[in-house]
């Protein structure tokens, strides 16, 4: 739409208006910019706050063209004269509208400058055309004839106060007359009667708005190119000709160099070469109907749920798609699965820990806990270290300037699996060494990065953005007062352990891959960190091929039962306490009201712990650290979904002490992807993209009903009519719509200009207890100066668990939640690979438990806290929200039941 990138600017950078222009530094005796858009936002026009230096700019700039979008529209609605109000009907948030326009015939006397030059804002674009609305305000002209004359703007469209759908009538373009307008109409454009300023109450950036939009968008630039035009036809001197000019081609833009790009001008390839990592790649292929091979359960169980740091990423809905007589491939199965309809989403489990020489764990203690706590600390072995560094800055650091980052893996293959290794085993004696193209490989993980960001790690992401656009920058001090009553201190802010040994399952092939990472070059120490991961890779290889089905997991159960809790009478001593109250939560969900009333936001996530003390039998045999992984193995039955994960941080017991080690389980259930990096189509396909692009996408679901799952002939249609009424739900489609519009914005603040898109809006997808609301979008990212922490600082925390706009909503929900963190809870989970690629889940549907300090040799007692909440519009009731935040508990809290009920009745001393 724009030859060249535009400039962002914070309204709050800057103390005036020209103190902006003196730090442009430009000689351009003209206006150094083709035209200015002022943003939507929260608040109010008459609130200096939350406007900066907008009203000034609009009083500064009467010769420059200014479209106001929503708060914009206000502002120079505000600015000239007229009253800006609540709007009549109430908060408009995500819903549409049908907008009517008055035709160019129809328009007064007032005449615009530049020899009668207008915008023709609305030009292409039929009567009634449908807008996305996000608005609590409304800009209202007076009544009266003779007011609404003396003023110095004029409406210029309307919409119907109410947002129920119009008639069939009026789509085919039947324009209401003019004189019919009365109060239950809302000003939804307006213009200057002498000044080229337009403001539009509706967004046009909305993906609800579509077409319309961008056409509304692309007749304002057009303008504005227009006008530029006739201002520099106006300077009737050639040597002022000559340095405007000159300012445009040295300013790449009518006055302007600046990008909103925000990703850095480093370069971020990486080669073999560079590297400082070797990834060495063994497929142990499985043999469909006829595999003796593990599952991923048997495996985990028997190799790393012992150990004090591990983790499954754990795709608990993939199944098998060897699911013929002959053991071959079925491709018509591509399309779903019981539990999960993407397949795509549940085909590799990933696991390992930190037992490999390479491996480190990385524990971040934020902002939200006791200064004494905070810091970085990095454990190795039995070295122990601390940085002052916030944990993406780290993985940057190790990623890009330690050059971690490898773009290549080798396949190795082993003889027979009865191969002993002698003593003087290396490198040497494997069978055969290959170069991978990373695109052979169905799947991305090549070693790196596993863990989780929490909720908290906002305060840095948040800090990033501001930097990047401009803005006042944010205090390094948290905000609130840190204590344990609000911030468990057992649970970093985030932790992430490097993997270098690991373990990849495809469950459509049944084959398992095992991922070695050693060190690259031809020293010695090279040579040893390859002899010894190969050793290590030779070893599990054979491990996994001699475990055999006949282990059978504890975890199976009958699917007809699967979703009963035990009626064993055990469960009564389990009581879950909410962090606030059902009355206070009521009460929050008033206070969410009416901050959306008062234009501070459209769409609140406010959520809730509940917390228990479970005591249970402990097994001698164990360690305490073991048990939370048998409540997992019961989430997992109980509610498969596609991005589950199992994680276990806590100290070896040779580990140096320290007061900020971790002890924490998480138990996650999830079905969200947040967001995901895959390298694009190679050139040379029908792809345009670049070698090396990458793929961003994130599926935000918003939008939750109880699936019906009872038995009988209609128990299916029964379920059928639950997801047809959550697709057609108004009040579900708008909080939908919001999250995927501000993931728009965020994406786009790194991926290249123009490549978002939104390629599913709204679907339903239908899970083993819930149906959800699903939209998918994506963007594509140059890889060359941007990587997958770019996109986290970008996008963190996922819009799904805020709501919008994020940063002012952020700051409202932390008064709402009473400072309390909400730990690995609406963070993230996933791996950052050594390839650039990542996948990241939304940490919802999960227990995080916390060892307390009662356990002695015959019990354990464990803290459970589960994060539930949900999103509050102008449309929530209170009851229903309530209703719902238990709703997407449920699952968990009866996984912990049926755990701490099976302890209760099986377990001996």
């Amino acid at each position: 739409m724009t030859i060249h990138p535009i400039k962002v600017i914070m309204n709050d950078v800057f103390a005036s208006w020209e103190d902006f222009l003196q730090n442009e530094s430009t000689d351009d005796p003209l206006n150094p910019y083709d035209c200015i858009i002022l943003s939507p936002g929260p608040g109010q026009p008459s609130h200096s706050a939350d406007m900066g230096i907008v009203l000034e700019t609009i009083r500064a700039n009467s010769n420059v063209p200014i479209l106001g979008v929503c708060l914009g529209h206000q502002a120079l609605g505000y600015v000239y004269g007229s009253e800006v109000k609540l709007a009549p009907c109430g908060p408009v948030h995500g819903l549409m509208s049908s907008v009517y326009f008055e035709e160019d015939d129809d328009r007064g006397d007032g005449q615009q400058s530049r020899q009668n030059l207008t915008c023709q804002l609305f030009d292409g674009l039929r009567q009634y055309f449908d807008v996305v609305r996000y608005h609590s305000l409304v800009v209202e002209f007076p009544s009266d004839e003779d007011k609404l004359d003396a003023l110095d703007i004029e409406p210029m469209a309307w919409c119907r106060s109410s947002v129920a759908a119009i008639s069939d009538e009026t789509l085919n373009g039947q324009s209401e007359p003019m004189q019919q307008r009365d109060n239950s109409t809302i000003c939804m454009a307006l213009r200057h009667k002498q000044y080229p300023h337009y403001g539009v109450q509706f967004h046009p950036e909305s993906i609800g708005t579509g077409e319309a939009g961008y056409r509304l968008l692309w007749n304002f630039c057009e303008f504005a190119d227009q006008y530029r035009q006739q201002q520099l036809d106006e300077v009737t001197t050639p040597s002022i000709r000559r340095r405007v000019a000159s300012v445009q081609t040295s300013n790449g833009l009518h006055g302007s160099a600046a990008s909103n790009d925000l990703s850095k001008s480093r370069d971020v390839e990486s080669s073999p070469s560079r590297s400082c990592h070797r990834v060495l790649i063994h497929k142990v292929e499985g043999l469909g109907e006829t595999s003796t091979l593990s599952t991923p359960e048997q495996v985990f169980e028997i190799l790393y749920s012992s150990r004090p740091n591990s983790f499954w990423l754990d795709s608990s809905t993939g199944k098998s798609r060897r699911n013929r007589a002959d053991g071959t491939t079925d491709s018509s199965k591509e399309s779903g699965n019981d539990g999960c309809p993407i397949t795509s989403n549940s085909r590799f489990s990933i696991m390992g820990s930190d037992d490999g020489p390479l491996s480190r764990k990385i524990e971040y203690f934020g902002r939200e806990h006791r200064p004494d706590r905070r810091g970085l600390h990095v454990t190795s072995g039995s070295v122990r270290e601390m940085f002052d560094s916030d944990i993406l800055t780290y993985l940057r650091q190790q990623l890009v300037d330690e050059r971690e980052l490898s773009d290549h893996a080798e396949v190795i293959t082993f003889g027979s699996a009865s191969e002993t290794i002698t003593p003087n085993f290396s490198a040497r004696t494997v069978n055969e060494f290959g170069e991978y193209e990373d695109e052979s490989l169905p799947f991305d993980f090549r070693g790196g990065y596993v863990g989780y960001l929490g909720y908290e790690v906002r305060h840095d992401t948040q800090c990033w953005i501001f930097e990047q656009e401009g803005g006042m920058g944010c205090d390094a001090s948290y905000d609130g007062k840190p204590s344990d009553d609000k911030t468990n201190p057992n649970v970093p802010t985030a932790t992430f352990l490097f993997s270098d040994r690991s373990l990849l399952y495809d469950h459509h092939t049944e084959d398992w891959y095992v991922i070695g990472v050693s060190r690259n070059g031809n020293g010695d120490a090279e040579t040893t960190s390859l002899d010894e991961t190969i050793s290590w890779m030779h070893d599990v290889q054979r491990t996994i091929k001699t475990m055999t089905s006949q282990h059978t997991s504890s975890s199976t159960v009958d699917n007809d039962n699967k979703h009963m809790i035990p009626s064993n009478g055990n469960t009564d001593h389990v009581n879950f306490v909410p962090n606030r109250s059902k009355a206070q939560y009521q009460m929050d969900i008033s206070r969410s009201h009416e901050e959306i009333r008062n234009g501070e936001s459209y769409e609140l996530c406010v959520t809730n712990h509940l917390e228990t003390e479970l005591r249970i039998p402990r097994i001698l045999s164990k360690e305490v650290h073991e048990s939370p992984f048998e409540l997992y193995k019961l989430l997992r039955q109980r509610n498969p979904a596609p991005f589950s994960a199992f994680m276990n941080i806590y100290p070896h017991n040779d580990s140096p002490p320290s007061m900020s080690s971790a002890t924490v389980s998480i138990c996650c259930s999830s079905p969200e992807r947040f967001l995901s990096v895959k390298k694009a189509q190679p050139a040379g396909t029908t792809s345009s993209h670049q070698p090396r692009d990458f793929i961003v996408e994130s599926k935000p679901i918003k939008g939750t009903a109880a699936r019906y799952l009872g038995t009988g002939e209609d128990a299916q249609l029964l379920d059928s009519e639950i997801a047809s009424r959550l697709k057609e739900s108004v009040k579900d489609k708008a909080e939908n719509l919001m999250i995927v519009d501000l993931l728009r914005n965020d994406l786009g603040r790194v991926c290249r200009v123009g490549s978002v898109h939104v390629p599913k809006l709204m679907h339903i997808e239908s899970y083993a207890t819930v149906h959800q609301m699903v939209s998918t979008v994506r963007g594509t990212l140059d890889g060359h100066t941007t990587n997958a922490i770019d996109v986290i600082e970008a996008c963190f925390p996922g819009g799904s668990m805020t709501g919008a706009p994020k940063h002012r909503t952020m700051e409202i929900i932390n008064e709402i939640e009473q400072g309390v963190s909400r730990g690995p809870y609406s963070g993230c989970l996933g791996y950052i690979s050594l390839n650039g690629c990542m996948d990241m889940n939304i940490v919802i549907r999960s227990a995080v438990l916390t060892p307390l300090s009662a356990n002695d040799e015959h019990s354990e007692t464990w803290k459970a806290s589960i994060g539930c909440g949900g999103a509050i519009t102008a449309l929530s009731d209170s009851d229903d929200e309530y209703e719902e935040m238990l709703l997407k508990s449920r699952v968990v809290r009866e996984s912990i039941l049926e755990w701490t009920s099976d302890k209760s009745s099986v377990q001996k001393f």
